[in-house]
């Protein structure tokens, strides 16, 4: 029987909550996705053999005896090797010791398969800390979780690979909400990405490159938009490197399960120790998408440096650091490059100028960063200190310009910045500071080299309990800003096209949570007295999905009234000449280019002064009850 997707999350978040809260912190993500993988794994050798054998037989016109179909097995081609004694069956026949059983066969998978190889980094067998020997997740537990596992079959026969792929990266965003902050390390929300995806244009031939991996979230929705554009994902080629070893293998099963065999690396910084090369310089790619860790304070140490007792040893060097300046062996910021180091406590220019220096000739990139990168450090001075010179001039204090100052102007200078977009507050998980998309290209149109497309989207999203969320029609605000470029003729054809694409996702996620509410719910008798509430549940999931429709017609409507009055436009973008940016000392900050002043409402003058003399009467009732309290009680009031 085919499992739906929503009875394949149920089943997956089900198994999550047997482990939670029994293993260090969030590491049970690690735990419950790799099992997951390794079944999957298991289930589709099995699958395969089967397949094979029935095939052989239809062929042969006879059935196989059970010894020859176990000889078959063996020899039969799979896409995945799993070794003797390493199988799922293998795992479910142990009964003590079954956290060493799993381990053990995980690491064999892994060792059988080059493509595997630092996938499985969870150790069911790990000893509890209190020295005692005991693991620290009892054999009861892993026991409990096989069984759940062994409910159901996960090979093609009852999953098609395209529902796992989504199952799974339901399951990352479900673990993304139960970690909270944390959770900025390995996932950034599906609708940032998409944005940068959709800016981007990913095409057949691109190389894709991710310099801090996480969960493999931008390989895969870079994967999505080809498979959209009747392109196979394997037209393009994926590169990532992630610092986490458990957030890279994360990334890893995410990208095997979307087909994707993307070359992941794992275990080193990009800053300190990039892993692709090519002649001793960064590797270069067509297309970089990136959402780094925002105003890292030791960006210039290896990982084996950052325990607590090296980065205050590290603080004590800060000083030569600043003095003497970062050396980078690949020249991507420094001597020779054409940019300064960026400073010792900032290091948000370290990574895009290493995104920068991986771009090929025609490359483009999506990056987030914290926006303080568009406005931080200032350009040289000159101040009047009183006096004059020996020469009878006045004297002066100069003071040099900042690093990031100088980076970001030659940036500018270098006509690689195509556009800005402010993004709301609150929108990362754990990540409270204010948020921009930063575009460079390397190539640009002649009509746009001048010039810098700066886009407000902050004052557009929904507001959730935890954080906020950008919604379908805030992210066509910012792609129809985008791909018209301030041309007011392609607006009203972006906006129908994004309009359909958009409700056609409505269509599928509103399909999606019916689906969700249904599995929730028991069949049959079982249901009782729930009737009522499932059923209120799901009309609630169409009257929102209805609503989200109707608010992405409306902007799109608003959108195309909005390029006919240029005067509104500049509340929300604008394209601003080289000129224009150079007067402003190359300071990107969005509001000094984009009007972004909400005026107060418009009140009538009878209607203020009705509500002036209201509050006059209210003032004066309580002045008069004050007054006669303080008699009540004795002081005298004189009046």
């Amino acid at each position: 029987m085919k499992l739906t997707l929503q009875q394949l999350e149920a089943h997956l978040w089900g198994a999550a909550n047997i482990l939670r809260g029994k293993t260090a912190g969030q590491d049970y993500k690690n735990y419950i996705l790799s099992l997951m993988f390794y079944k999957r794994l298991c289930d589709q050798w099995e699958w395969e053999a089967d397949d094979a054998i029935a095939e052989q037989e239809r062929q042969q016109g006879r059935p196989f005896t059970e010894e020859q179909k176990a000889i078959f097995r063996k020899r039969g081609e799979h896409r995945y090797d799993i070794p003797d004694g390493s199988r799922w069956g293998d795992v479910k026949a142990v009964s003590v010791k079954i956290g060493e059983t799993l381990t053990d066969a995980m690491r064999a998978v892994a060792d059988a398969n080059d493509e595997l190889r630092g996938v499985f980094t969870v150790d069911w067998n790990q000893p509890a800390p209190d020295g005692s020997g005991t693991p620290l997740i009892a054999n009861e537990v892993v026991h409990a979780l096989v069984q759940h596992f062994d409910e159901h079959d996960l090979s093609n026969r009852s999953v098609p690979a395209d529902v796992l792929g989504r199952a799974y990266e339901y399951l990352i965003k479900k673990f993304a909400d139960d970690a909270g902050a944390k959770a900025g390390e390995f996932f950034t929300p599906p609708e940032v990405v998409d944005t940068l995806v959709r800016i981007l244009e990913p095409h057949p031939g691109d190389t894709v490159y991710d310099p801090t991996g996480g969960s493999g979230g931008m390989l895969v929705h870079t994967a999505d938009y080809l498979r959209e554009h009747g392109h196979r994902p394997t037209h393009a080629r994926y590169f990532a490197q992630e610092m986490n070893w458990g957030n890279a293998a994360i990334g890893k099963i995410n990208s095997v399960l979307h087909d994707l065999e993307a070359d992941i690396r794992a275990g080193h910084s990009t800053i300190t120790d990039p892993q692709f090369l090519e002649g001793g310089e960064v590797r270069r790619f067509s297309l970089v998408l990136a959402n780094f860790p925002f105003s890292d304070d030791y960006w210039w140490l290896k990982p084996e440096q950052r325990t607590d007792d090296k980065k205050k040893k590290a603080k004590l060097k800060k000083e030569v650091f600043v003095k003497e300046g970062y050396k980078d062996r690949f020249g991507r910021f420094g001597r020779d490059s054409g940019f300064p180091a960026p400073p010792a406590n900032y290091g948000d220019y370290a990574f895009i100028l290493h995104i920068l220096a991986s771009l090929s000739d025609n490359g483009r990139a999506g990056i987030v960063c914290p926006q303080g990168v568009l406005f931080r450090g200032q350009p040289k001075t000159e101040v009047e200190i009183g006096g004059l010179d020996a020469n009878g001039n006045p004297k002066v204090r100069r003071r040099k310009a900042d690093d990031e100052h100088l980076i970001r102007r030659a940036l500018l200078e270098s006509r690689l910045i195509d556009a800005v977009i402010s993004l709301p507050l609150n929108i990362f998980y754990g990540a409270g500071v204010p948020a921009c998309l930063l575009i460079l290209r390397k190539h640009r149109p002649e009509d746009r080299r001048g010039q810098v497309l700066l886009i407000y989207a902050a004052r557009h999203y929904r507001e959730l309990s935890a954080q906020n969320e950008l919604r379908p029609q805030d992210v066509m605000r910012m792609l129809v800003h985008y791909h018209s470029y301030g041309d007011a003729s392609k607006v009203s054809r972006l906006v129908e096209e994004h309009r359909e694409r958009i409700h056609r996702e409505i269509d599928l996620r509103e399909a999606d949570e019916v689906g969700r509410l249904e599995a929730e719910y028991p069949k049959g008798k079982e249901l009782g007295a729930k009737v009522a509430e499932r059923d209120e549940r799901i009309a609630e999931t169409h009257r929102k999905a209805e609503a989200d429709r109707a608010d992405v017609s409306k902007v799109g409507e608003e959108l195309v009234a909005l390029y006919a009055h240029p005067d509104e436009l500049l509340k929300h973008a604008r394209v601003v000449d080289m000129e224009e940016i150079g007067e402003n000392e190359f300071n990107l900050n969005v509001p000094r280019y984009v009007d972004t002043f909400e005026p107060e409402p418009r009140m009538e003058v009878d209607e203020a002064l009705r509500t002036l003399a209201n509050a006059e009467k209210k003032a004066k009732r309580a002045e008069a009850t004050l007054l006669s309290l303080l008699r009540d009680v004795g002081y005298a009031v004189n009046k």
